[in-house]
């Protein structure tokens, strides 16, 4: 009420409720309520009995001291009080429940209004463009289609779901691999384009479903978020429905209709080979599937799980009773208010308590996604939207905490002296915990086995790989021949030098016939000199068959590949591994390095199987960073951890390179864990880093997704 308005004034005068409202009697959690509908404006508003009975009094023709008298004749136990009247009436008019009644009893614009209101006008991140009335649309959408949300339509449903889950099972290898692919860069068109049109049939869904319950639809349009159109249909009609259970039909009518085109699209991509088309249909299944059950499932955002949740636990407005307890529960702690909340049930205030602590920290995540993806796809035009989100989201809410604090409310006196105490600890507590606790997490990275590189050959002279004796990964043994090379050049000389030595026999033998014994003298010493040289060659000759050395395994792969090649002196050809003797070779990104070199002596931990975890020392570091996949079993595109794209340039073979450079850290094995593991088997390997910090984590953090953010 405002100030220049007494108390009789007001209850003297004569208000009349409009008579084009309709009210439905609705029970919920054991209490009777009534949803008014305000057709003319396409609004719904909930009271209790009490405010019902006495806003149904209100005829224009009974002040509203006879109406409240009246009240307590009919309800001698009610509750309200004269200033409680007034509040109600002041609601109502508000709400624009009453008509043609004195301007004085209408609250005051600047009361009622923060000055940056206006900011709440600007918000460009998500607002609503309508584009009709869809009533008729809807009411022939539900005689042609409403079979499809009748009982046995759904047994059909719930048995396609099982028949696409049991297809996606056998089919399994291949899914996850098409998963592999599905955030590219190539790919967003296709799953916006999916997106759209699966929620065109979402809402589409909704609307056919609350006309089937005989309801309104009275406004369809576009939701854009961030610029991205989104469709939607105004189905709050359903909110008068008496059964809990056909509105809760209404609101999951798109995620059922989601479900089954996903279901469809699933089984057709079992059955194709067609390449765009398996990649359409698996486009579909994961946005009409995983996207709807992240977004609209979810009950912390006022989407279908919402609606869906607030009926079957039967407690209505749980959203904003969740921010009226978040607000009451600051004002007791920060500042000592003395505030009521409703006369709850323990049931409803822990759950009420527990959904506006989650749908608060929710928000705070939803906001600052929203921001940063504005200033990243928007680029200029989102660091306007960024300060406006700002705006909105921080500066406003400090200025009316500020503005609270300093002067309060009417009734509500602040303690400043207990909001700066409770405020000041809660900030050092916060500066203690990030600059002295320190980090419980672990810094990950993947690792794979692999031989010790002990026996490797490397080719003695040039030459052609003639022959291949062993295969990749096959057992072999001391002195096994291994691999035949052939170098022309060394066969002509062994030929020439035989030649040459049996000339030289020859001249030797002439020289005896003849008695010239200093000439035999001579010759014999170009006999030894061509002998010691042919022994040389046949030396060199016989290196030419690479035998092993040890009792191990060939560790090279694509040998058979390397057959006819030709290779320099002192090339690697073949390497042999002992299965003893294993180490792991870690690849860790440029910003975990430090960490992974900053622990307890050196270390890490290996979590091997049959092991909890070993911690092994750190034996070498290889100086560089490099994008060269030198272990493709650690790639995604062959199930491992690192995200790889097509090489740039295509050396021995390698079809991927990393997308990020990594170092290999090199870890040396026992050999019972050796003996235990195989060469190419994955391994995690964790650290915990010297005086790393909560503070220390949280920048590292941050900072990485920030340089991230800018090199995009």
């Amino acid at each position: 009420m405002q100030p220049d308005v007494s108390l009789r004034d007001f209850f003297s005068s004569r208000l009349k409720l409009r008579a084009d409202l309709t009210f439905t009697l609705q029970h919920t959690n054991g209490e009777d309520y009534y949803t008014i509908n305000d057709s003319l404006h396409s609004r719904y508003y909930r009271v209790g009995q009490t405010e019902y009975t006495f806003l149904r009094l209100l005829d224009g023709r009974s002040t509203v001291q006879e109406c409240y008298s009246k009240l307590s004749t009919a309800l001698p136990f009610h509750q309200l009080s004269q200033d409680d009247i007034i509040s109600l009436c002041q609601w109502a008019f508000g709400s624009e429940l009453l008509k043609n009644q004195d301007e004085r009893l209408r609250p005051t614009v600047s009361d009622q209004r923060p000055a940056t209101a206006w900011l709440a006008k600007l918000n460009f991140l998500v607002f609503r463009l309508p584009i009709g009335n869809p009533d008729r649309f809807f009411s022939r959408l539900a005689q042609a289609w409403g079979w499809l949300f009748s009982s046995p339509a759904l047994i059909a449903w719930c048995i396609l779901m099982l028949w696409a889950l049991f297809r996606i099972g056998l089919n399994w290898d291949a899914f996850y691999s098409s998963s592999q692919t599905i955030l590219s860069a190539d790919n967003w068109i296709w799953l916006a384009g999916c997106w759209v049109i699966l929620k065109l049939c979402h809402e589409s869904a909704h609307g056919t479903v609350c006309k089937l319950y005989r309801g309104t639809v009275r406004e369809a349009g576009s939701l854009f978020v961030l610029f991205a159109p989104l469709p939607y249909v105004d189905v709050t009609s359903s909110w008068s429905f008496p059964s809990r259970w056909s509105r809760m039909h209404v609101a999951a009518a798109g995620l059922y209709v989601e479900l089954l085109i996903a279901a469809l699209a699933a089984l057709v991509w079992g059955q194709t080979s067609h390449p765009w088309l398996n990649h359409a249909c698996f486009n579909i299944v994961f946005t009409a599937s995983v996207t709807s059950l992240l977004f609209n499932l979810n009950p912390l955002m006022k989407f279908d799980g919402y609606y869906i949740l607030v009926d079957l636990l039967e407690i209505p407005n749980l959203n904003t009773n969740g921010q009226l307890w978040m607000k009451q529960w600051a004002k007791r702690t920060f500042l000592g208010v003395n505030t009521l909340l409703p006369n709850w049930s323990r049931r409803v205030l822990l759950i009420t308590a527990g959904y506006g602590v989650a749908s608060f920290v929710w928000r705070i995540l939803v906001c600052i996604t929203l921001t940063v993806a504005a200033a990243t796809l928007l680029e200029g035009a989102g660091v306007i939207l960024v300060g406006i989100a700002i705006a909105l989201w921080i500066v406003q809410p400090v200025w009316r905490c500020a503005k609270y604090v300093a002067v309060g409310n009417p009734g509500e006196f602040p303690h400043r002296g207990r909001f700066v105490v409770v405020t000041g600890s809660l900030l050092l507590t916060s500066f203690l915990v990030l600059a002295y606790i320190p980090w419980l997490g672990n810094i990950q990275a993947p690792a794979i086995v692999d031989y010790t590189p002990q026996g490797t050959k490397h080719a003695p002279l040039p030459g052609f790989i003639k022959q291949i004796e062993v295969q990749s990964g096959q057992q072999v043994h001391r002195g096994q021949a291994l691999i035949q090379l052939w170098n022309l050049e060394l066969e002509l000389k062994l030929a020439k030098l035989r030649i040459e030595i049996k000339q030289s026999e020859l001249r030797i033998h002439q020289f005896d016939q003849q008695r010239k014994i200093a000439e035999r003298q001579v010759e014999q010493e170009v006999l030894q000199d061509l002998q010691l040289k042919l022994q040389e060659k046949e030396r060199l000759f016989k290196e030419l068959t690479i035998c092993s050395e040890i009792d191990g395994r060939v560790v090279t792969r694509n040998l058979q590949a390397k057959l006819g090649t030709y290779v320099k002196q002192g090339d690697p050809i073949i390497t042999i591994g002992d299965d003893c003797h294993k180490e792991l070779h870690i690849a860790v990104a440029q910003h975990q390095l430090e960490h992974f070199l900053n622990t307890p002596g050196n270390t890490v931990l290996a979590h091997l199987p049959h092991y909890p975890g070993l911690a092994c020392p750190v034996q070498k570091v290889v100086p560089r960073a490099s994008v060269t996949l030198n272990y493709p079993a650690l790639a995604a595109a062959y199930g491992g951890a690192l995200p790889v794209k097509p090489a740039s340039s295509v050396k021995q073979g390698d079809k991927y390179e990393l997308l990020d450079p990594r170092f290999n850290l090199v870890v040396s094995l026992l050999s019972d864990q050796s003996a235990e593991l195989y060469a190419g088997q994955r391994i995690d390997v964790t650290c915990r880093p010297q005086h790393y910090t909560v503070g220390k984590h949280l920048y590292h953090k941050i900072s990485s997704w920030f340089h991230k953010s800018l090199e995009e």
